[in-house]
Order: C-alpha cells, then sequence, then structure tokens
C-alpha cells in the first residue's frame, strides 16, 4: 500500500535523530506456524444496519509440525457459535476462545483436518461500514476491507501473518443493487431483481496471505478497461464518475504490458481491478487480483491537466508482482514488497517522460529519506524492532527501499539487474521471501558479492 497519494509532511531537520527504538520496544521473531492453511472459505453475510457480518470459515487444514497439538487461529471480539470438525462426517469440536485466538486441539496422528466455524462478529477494524450522517450527507453506503498490516483476524478467523498462504473463496450476501468484488474469479452472480438480497461468489485459486483478501461491496458503474498480457482489465467507481475513472486509469493495461517485458514475468493473476471506495484509510491497496484506491485519486478534466494518478496506480500494480506474487516472509522484510512498488513508480514515469523524469524523481525520493533519517530518526532497512507493524511503514521502507534498488540497478547495469530480478521472481514464485533470497539471486546472475 502507499500511505498518501502525495507525499507525507516533513519533521524538522535541526538536532539529532532519536533513536527509532524506545526502551521496552519488542524484538518480533517469526511466528511459528506448526500448521498450514490450505484452503480457506468464507460464506458470508452483510447486515449493513449493524455493521456487522454473519460468517461460516471452513478451513483445511494441513500439519507442518508432526509434534504440534493445537491451531491457534487469530479471531478479534468473534461471537464463535459452534466450531466443528469435517472428517468424513460433521460432528461439534472441542475449543478454547479467549477474545483473541480461537484454540482447537489437533490430534498428533491427523495430517490434514477441515473445520467449520460459525460466527458472528462486529469488526472495530479489517472491515468497514460506510453511510450518511450529520456531518457527511453524500456519503455512499458501502462495506470494504483492509487487512493490512494485521486486521484480516476482525472479520475472519486465521493465520494473520504474511508468511502463511492460501487458497481462498468468498461467497457474500448483500443487499439488493449492490456490487460485491473479491480476489480472482467471479464464478457465481445471483442478482435477480426480486430477490431481497444477491449474492457473489468469488474464487482465488493461486494462495495468497490473510493481509491481501479484500472485499468490497457498494453501488459501483463498472468500465471494461480492455486486456493486457491477455488480462482483462476493469475499473469500478462511483456512478456518476465514470468519465474520471477512464480518463485516471487509463494508462493501467499499457502499465502492465510495460512491467511484464521489463521483469520478463507477465502479469501473474486472472484478472486486475481497480475499485474506488470513500473514506478509505490509504491511497491505495495492492489486493490480490482486485486494488482498493481512495476517492481521490479520481481525476477530473480540469484537474487532469495538472496532476496525475499515474503514480499511485503503478505502485499498486507493482505490488501485483511484489509482496502478492512473492511475498515478504516477515514484516521485518517488508521493503521487498514497499521498496519494489515505489521504484516502479519512477520505472513507470522514465518509461513515459524520459531518464531526467526518472532522476529528479529519485532526488525527491532521497530528499525526502533524508528528512526522516537526520530529523526523526535512523534505522536498519530490515528491522525486528518494533510495536506494531505500521511503525516500520515509513520513508525506509518506501523511499529508500526504492533507492537501494536504483542503486543496484545502477551497479550491476539494466541487463544483469533485470536478469536477477526475472531470477528472484521465478525462483520464489506464488512463495515467500526474505531480504537474503533478492541478495543470492542478484549474486548467482552477476557473480558479485552483494553482503
Amino acid at each position: 500500500m502507499v500511505s498518501l497519494h502525495t507525499r507525507c509532511g516533513s519533521a524538522s531537520m535541526l538536532g539529532a535523530p532519536r533513536p527509532f527504538t524506545l526502551a521496552g520496544t519488542p524484538r518480533v521473531y517469526e511466528r511459528p506456524r506448526p500448521f498450514g492453511i490450505r484452503h480457506l472459505a468464507l460464506d458470508l453475510r452483510l447486515d449493513v444496519t449493524k455493521k456487522a457480518v454473519a460468517g461460516v470459515a471452513t478451513l483445511d487444514v494441513e500439519r507442518v509440525d508432526p509434534a504440534a497439538t493445537e491451531l491457534c487461529l487469530d479471531a478479534v471480539s468473534f461471537e464463535i457459535e459452534r466450531v466443528e470438525r469435517l472428517d468424513g462426517k460433521r460432528r461439534a469440536q472441542d475449543y478454547v476462545y479467549d477474545g483473541s485466538i480461537l484454540r482447537v486441539p489437533i490430534a498428533p496422528a491427523k495430517k490434514r483436518t477441515k473445520l467449520r466455524v460459525t460466527y458472528r462478529a462486529t469488526p472495530q477494524r479489517g472491515l468497514y461500514f460506510l453511510e450518511p450522517d450529520e456531518h457527511v450527507q453524500d456519503r455512499p453506503r458501502q462495506v470494504w476491507t483492509q487487512c493490512q498490516d494485521e486486521d484480516a483476524r476482525h472479520w475472519f478467523p486465521c493465520h494473520d501473518k504474511p508468511h502463511l498462504k492460501m487458497a481462498f473463496e468468498l461467497s457474500v450476501e448483500v443487499p439488493r443493487g449492490w456490487y460485491a468484488l473479491s480476489n480472482g474469479e467471479l464464478v457465481k452472480r445471483d442478482v435477480r431483481k426480486s430477490a431481497p438480497s444477491w449474492r457473489y461468489r468469488w474464487t482465488m485459486r493461486d494462495p495468497l496471505p490473510s493481509y491481501l483478501v479484500t472485499l468490497v461491496a457498494g453501488e459501483f458503474s463498472e468500465i471494461d478497461g480492455g486486456s493486457a498480457a491477455g488480462v482483462p482489465v476493469t475499473y469500478l467507481v462511483p456512478k456518476g464518475r465514470e468519465a474520471d475513472g477512464r480518463r485516471t486509469f487509463r494508462r493501467t493495461p499499457e502499465m502492465i504490458e510495460h512491467f511484464g517485458k521489463l521483469l520478463g514475468v507477465p502479469y501473474p493473476w486472472n484478472k486486475y481491478a481497480q475499485i474506488v471506495v470513500s473514506d478509505f484509510i490509504f491511497g491505495g491497496m495492492e489486493n490480490t487480483t482486485a486494488t482498493t484506491m481512495y476517492e481521490h485519486i479520481l481525476l477530473d478534466e480540469r484537474a487532469a491537466i495538472d496532476v496525475t494518478s499515474d503514480d499511485l496506480v503503478a505502485h499498486e500494480l507493482a505490488h501485483q508482482w511484489f509482496g502478492d506474487y512473492v511475498t515478504c516472509r516477515d514484516w521485518s522484510h517488508g521493503w521487498l514488497n514497499e521498496g519494489f512498488a515505489t521504484f516502479f513508480e519512477h520505472l513507470d514515469l522514465e518509461h513515459k517522460l524520459g531518464k531526467d523524469e526518472y532522476d529528479y524523481a529519485l532526488r525527491g525520493d532521497l530528499e525526502a529519506y533524508f528528512v526522516e533519517a537526520s530529523g526523526r530518526y535512523r534505522r536498519a532497512i530490515v528491522c525486528q524492532d518494533y510495536d506494531a507493524p505500521i511503525d516500520i511503514f515509513d520513508r525506509h521502507l518506501y523511499q529508500k527501499g526504492g533507492l537501494v534498488l536504483a542503486m543496484l540497478r545502477t551497479m550491476l547495469g539494466d541487463d544483469v539487474f533485470w536478469a536477477s530480478v526475472r531470477t528472484y521472481l521465478t525462483r520464489h514464485a506464488r512463495s515467500i521471501v526474505e531480504t537474503r533470497d533478492l541478495m543470492r539471486a542478484m549474486e548467482d546472475v552477476s557473480g558479485r558479492g552483494l553482503e
């Protein structure tokens, strides 16, 4: 994700920067994963009036640790109705729930287990319900999710860390007249005019982590953006903003083609959708196959003379390779997601306007990074010391991450650099990575020691 469409404010350059960590800041290590989740199916009904969700989560669980006896699922403030085991026949399953973690005993002999959790939640984070109020009377009624960093746990039970990927499907009941977007392929749509509610079913066959799961529901206009690399491209915008949507997103197919050629890895998913919602808490979020954007990305004819949204479009699109196709195994390596996405903003600028504009954009990032490093704090680009993952989503992660990649491109030269990145992507396709994986790929291709 990119935190703001325009760059955020700067800190004072006066005085020495404070340490990044404060007394009591923990060191965060990768969480154990004694069980994997091969597949998660969600069957949801949205209660828009009560801002709640009723759900049934079916999880196909696979053992990793032979000695493990307990599956731990993140689930914050749920009302658990029942947990069932679906091994041949359906039966009640014992569990312990403390309001944050759902613990389910698994017999050591069990290599594969299928569980069903029936629950209800009124999420305070992760799943957001919008409606008009006395302050914003023209706010649309919408429901949308934002799971990064670890907020998926507020609306469905999961292992809420980036190192666990799973196939996914979602069936959701929404108010009549609404559209519902999720990851992957739309396999069923029940939109009978006489029905009191409509239902959509999406299937994501390729694995994704919980933070990239998405659901957006509301009234939208769907715009056909054509195709790129054989992949259908769509834009979903508020009704009445169709012209602005076409204007804002028109270069998306060009970017998909260009990024695929640079990388030597074509766009890796079955579709690419961009949906514009109201009051989104970030500029954009790169949910696999279905990016969510805030409303300020839309440009009318007059605004488009002076400004562009191409940087945000390029940033979120690049994440479909960097973050979605290969995913940082732990947030301490998050620069592998955000540094590449920031770097690709500038690569698109170079493609569109030339090398001088690329260099000028890098200079802007350098200055933004120095403001943080000189005026606020300085930390290692890979950092395990934080209270919450969002603490390290800063200019070290974004701007410095992109600058390191630009430096490597200059050091290695275009041919070796892009061959290295292609090796990195293909070697770890649809898997998880850490910084050493990128370094080894570049060393293997270049023959140079880069540690």
